[in-house]
């Protein structure tokens, strides 16, 4: 299943406050619920809510936030949804620190994973108890392993889920009605009063179906979110692909294909834009703190004309939505063309170092990678192949051929090695050695970029030790017209000998320090 987002034409002042009424009071109805989930014996009937909804049907319970019935029962639905997902990624924190205890036995392990797999020995557990399994176990470590387990939840175990914010009221088939006059699609949604729906007119016209969510934005407009099913996926044309992702460009995969070229320049566009909006608002912010006490009036006018924050939103919405169709434009090229099985990508979740000029920090800053991370993690689900990621530790300094890595093989999006003059463009460099690292048994995905070098360095003094040199003549007719220079022969000759003497400077130092070792 897929979620589709549907925008709602602008409503008037009367309709957008029934909706917010029935935001808050589903969100209300949600909160209570999710209290009442924090009994143990509730707990137990987390895989099966239904029973606690016939329960509360027998006792002619009538939601105290106005509900009617059909609502106040997706709300306990939906917060019995929301504990099973806060148990679930707790379990998934667990799991690999049991795996890690290597003092204990096959039928120990396996009795604590049994402790997680089912709510009702769960629930049991973290009373104190120690639930019996179904295959056999001394008594003495059942209860030894559910102590120990039990203390690994509690360590791990967070605040409970809570309902933060009254913005989304969940709708089941039998909540709405679907019509299109006169070549508009609307939508009638149950409200707070029985029997009176609430006309909605919508953007656009697809298939509206299953259990629906109305979603209200800090900027006072609504949007639904549709469940779609999956279409029929295409056999895949590739094996594996390994992509660069950037900033100029979306992403660049092992054949120099660039996708998304146009990235960049939105993104640089959209943050010298807010740069110089916000200057020019700091300083109206200080002139109207200047006259909050001299001049109250001008004071008001300037908060209400000139220091408002619909604008800047509705600007900030269109260029997110603007970055996310060129995402999703490019990742829907490299599905066509290549339709790979296997997608390796550089791993991005880690802190980066700022190390450049003002202005190109703001840039990079702005640089949604993970947004690009998430979307592709989403169409790995939605196409149906693999996402994986690989250490992005000097990706593009090092040379695919002769694993010869240097700072200077590297100058902007150029690359030209420093041993074998291996030519190319550095996202290429960067693609084709994140394809090598995805089996690689030495270089893992949290190995410290430092001990990325040293593994790197050994492997190219390897070569050189078993003669193995390179000579780059695997590279293609392009690669080897490039490079042949066209400037004079004596520049080329004095940049190849500096060229020759660092490289024979980096290499006697390391094979110097080996020495030693």
């Amino acid at each position: 299943m897929r979620t589709l987002k549907r925008d709602t034409l602008p409503l008037n002042t009367k309709k957008q406050i029934s909706l917010r009424e029935i935001c808050q009071a589903y969100s209300n109805e949600k909160q209570y619920w999710l209290r009442q989930f924090q009994a143990w014996s509730i707990q137990v009937h987390l895989g099966r809510s239904r029973t606690i909804r016939d329960r509360m049907i027998k006792q002619a319970y009538k939601s105290p936030q106005g509900l009617q019935a059909r609502h106040w029962k997706l709300a306990l639905e939906d917060a019995a949804e929301t504990w099973n997902k806060y148990w679930q990624a707790l379990f998934v924190k667990v799991r690999p620190k049991i795996a890690r205890r290597k003092d204990l036995s096959e039928i120990e392990q396996h009795y604590a994973y049994w402790l997680l797999k089912s709510f009702s020995s769960f629930a049991a557990m973290m009373q104190g108890k120690s639930p019996d399994p179904s295959f056999p176990i001394e008594k003495s470590a059942q209860k030894r392993i559910a102590n120990y387990v039990r203390r690994l939840i509690r360590a791990c175990q967070g605040k409970p889920p809570t309902v933060k914010i009254s913005r989304s009221v969940r709708f089941d088939a039998n909540c709405y009605d679907v019509f299109e006059k006169k070549e508009c699609q609307y939508i009638k949604l149950m409200s707070l009063t029985p029997g009176k729906r609430i006309c909605i007119p919508l953007s656009g016209k697809t298939a509206i179906s299953g259990t629906i969510t109305l979603i209200y934005s800090a900027d006072n407009t609504f949007n639904l979110h549709i469940p779609q099913a999956l279409k029929k996926k295409n056999p895949p044309k590739t094996s594996l692909e390994a992509v660069d992702l950037g900033y100029t460009e979306v992403m660049t995969d092992t054949q120099g294909i660039r996708y998304g070229t146009e990235f960049g320049t939105t993104l640089t566009q959209a943050s010298d834009t807010l740069s110089h909006k916000m200057q020019k608002r700091h300083k109206l912010h200080s002139l109207e703190k200047k006259r909050r006490l001299n001049n109250p009036q001008q004071s008001q006018r300037l908060r209400k004309f000139n220091l408002g924050k619909k604008k800047q939103h509705s600007n900030s919405k269109s260029v997110k939505a603007t970055l996310e169709k060129q995402i999703n434009t490019s990742i829907n090229q490299l599905i066509h063309t290549k339709n790979p099985s296997i997608l390796v990508t550089e791993n991005l979740r880690h802190a980066f170092i700022y190390d450049k000029p003002k202005k190109v920090n703001r840039r990079l800053s702005s640089w949604i990678r993970g947004k690009i991370q998430d979307r592709i993690a989403f169409k790995a689900l939605a196409e149906g192949f693999r996402h994986e990621q690989v250490n992005p530790a000097y990706g593009s300094q090092s040379c695919p051929l002769c694993e010869f890595v240097d700072q200077g093989n590297r100058m902007g999006d150029r690359f030209q090695c420093l041993h074998c003059r291996h030519e190319d463009t550095a996202d290429r460099i960067a693609a084709l050695n994140y394809a090598r690292r995805m089996n690689d048994p030495e270089i893992g995905l949290y190995t410290p970029y430092s001990q990325v070098k040293n593994i790197l360095q050994d492997r190219f003094h390897r070569r050189l030790e078993m003669g193995k040199n390179h000579d780059c003549s695997g590279q293609d007719s392009r690669h080897r017209t490039r490079n042949v220079s066209t400037v004079p022969i004596e520049t080329e000759n004095v940049t190849a000998g500096r060229e020759k003497s660092r490289k024979n400077r980096t290499v006697n130092q390391r094979a110097k320090q080996n020495e030693y070792v």
